[in-house]
């Protein structure tokens, strides 16, 4: 028979191949690891659901880093954020993102989602988001899918 997952996943899209390594890099830390499972039904060359839209992601950051200009913190962001929503945001939680946000870079790339430099002639995005390399985030987030699971598959057979 085969052992229950720790952590059952429903769909493949942008929320849950950020959840799955999450889950089980969180249980990993106090004990064997979790077995993860996340079931799918879309082709593999549609998996990641609406990432393929996503072309950057906005990061707060006090200096410039690597593929971010300038400097973009957490005030600005917010007021951004609060002129786009026309004022309809709940701060703490809008706040509690924005922080959040400064380290999204950092373990994205840890599992293998790589930036480039913003385009330039458009917007200021160069200060303000870190765009994903080759164009969009599927092909990134598919590299985090597929790492997941071989990280899952190489724990003692658990996860999958």
């Amino acid at each position: 028979m085969t052992a229950l997952p720790d952590v059952l996943l429903i769909g493949g899209g942008n929320a849950a191949l950020c959840a799955a390594p999450t889950a089980r890099e969180a249980l990993v830390a106090g004990g064997p690891g979790a077995r993860v499972l996340l079931l799918e039904a879309a082709p593999r060359e549609w998996r990641g659901g609406n990432s393929a839209h996503t072309r950057s992601i906005p990061c707060m950051h006090d200096t410039p880093q690597d593929v971010l200009t300038g400097a973009y913190p957490e005030e600005e962001f917010w007021q951004d954020l609060h002129k786009v929503t026309g004022g309809r945001t709940d701060e703490a939680l809008a706040r509690l993102v924005i922080r959040g946000s400064q380290h999204v870079r950092g373990w994205m790339h840890r599992h293998g989602v790589r930036f480039q430099p913003s385009l330039s002639g458009t917007l200021h995005l160069s200060r303000t988001n870190a765009s994903f390399m080759g164009g969009g985030l599927r092909r990134g987030q598919q590299r985090l899918h597929r790492e997941g699971l071989r990280e899952a598959r190489a724990d003692n057979g658990r996860g999958g």
